[in-house]
């Protein structure tokens, strides 16, 4: 009974000790396990704040900004400050083409422009400029008034056009800023990255974000040169007395219009001689290598033809002795 006992109290405190170990343990595991939920949340919050490994995303996070920075920009754009291009096309006949040609260059000094292209040429019934001029916006009215009725100037034809381009400008200025902002977030995550991974993709996104960069700086800059210079397209041609505005007969406009005829076809057989005395001698080589080319083309057909009347005749002779020798044969 006493060995009973002592083995019940032996076990009693097994159990109370297993089960004081037990609790311990259990206290150590969750101990532990709040540990290591503690670091995570902490390596996680630092993989956030500081954009490093796979969790840092960037064009997610550049995307949200570039759009609620697009929205409070266009609250503030204001459609009456216009962007406004000018662009003319004006046509003149002058009767001294010399001093039409000298004054307008002297003109677009004047007004603090230059002539972007020019184009001249030369005919029996008289000669043509066209040039593109650029003047500043302020001088652009300027500009086409001094391209009035005159004695020596008649304008044929006078054609403008007004482009407002306030949107795509105010647009293209949006995404400018914002790219900027996004370049300066980008630089910064640069220069705390340490991994190799981080640095090549902030670089990567660096590039891509200067190259956006410069094409919409390139588009403002753009605009900013034909709003801020006005485009003029002016042809100048010279003839032997002006234009009337009046109306004429019809007498009148058909010995014009003839007269205007005869002159074109003459400067075309101009232009013609011209040419053909610039390329007679390859045209004369051409001749003699076509020539030469024809004849030997014919030779050979005819010693073709030749050839198979040859064998036509020596494939159809033998028959013939045979024939004459069965005669002879048969008068036997």
């Amino acid at each position: 009974m006493k060995r009973m006992k002592w083995l019940a109290a032996a076990m009693a405190l097994l159990l109370a000790l297993g089960l004081v170990s037990c609790g311990s343990v259990s206290n150590i595991s969750a101990d532990s396990s709040s540990a290591e939920k503690t670091s995570v949340t902490s390596a996680a919050a630092d993989t956030v704040e500081y954009g490093y490994s796979e969790a840092y995303d960037v064009a997610e996070t550049e995307e949200s900004d570039t759009a609620e920075s697009t929205e409070s920009l266009a609250d503030s754009y204001d459609p009456s400050q216009v962007k406004l291009i000018y662009t003319a096309w004006v046509d003149v006949e002058v009767l001294d083409f010399d001093a039409a040609v000298s004054g307008l260059e002297a003109l677009v000094d004047e007004l603090g422009g230059y002539c972007e292209s020019s184009y001249l040429s030369n005919y029996s019934s008289g000669r043509y400029a066209s040039y593109t001029v650029r003047v500043p916006q302020e001088q652009y009215r300027a500009f086409l008034d001094a391209w009035s009725e005159s004695d020596n100037c008649h304008l044929l034809s006078r054609e403008e056009d007004v482009d407002d381009v306030g949107t795509e400008y105010f647009d293209l200025e949006t995404r400018l800023n914002t790219l900027n902002t996004k370049m300066e977030r980008l630089q910064a995550l640069l220069a705390q990255a340490e991994e190799m991974a981080d640095i090549i993709a902030i670089e990567s996104e660096i590039s891509d974000t200067e190259y956006e960069i410069e094409y919409y700086t390139s588009q403002l800059n753009r605009y900013d040169s034909l709003i801020n210079y006005s485009t003029v397209y002016l042809t100048i041609d010279e003839v032997i007395e002006l234009t009337e505005d009046e109306e004429q007969s019809l007498g009148a406009r058909l010995l014009q219009n003839l007269r205007w005829g005869a002159e074109s076809f003459v400067d075309g057989l101009e232009e013609f001689a011209v040419w053909l005395a610039r390329n007679l001698i390859q045209l004369i080589i051409t001749v003699i290598v076509a020539a030469v080319f024809v004849v030997i083309v014919v030779r050979m057909c005819r010693k073709r033809k030749r050839t198979g009347k040859r064998a036509e005749n020596d494939q159809t002779s033998p028959t013939k002795p045979e024939s004459a020798e069965n005669e002879t044969k048969t008068k036997e």
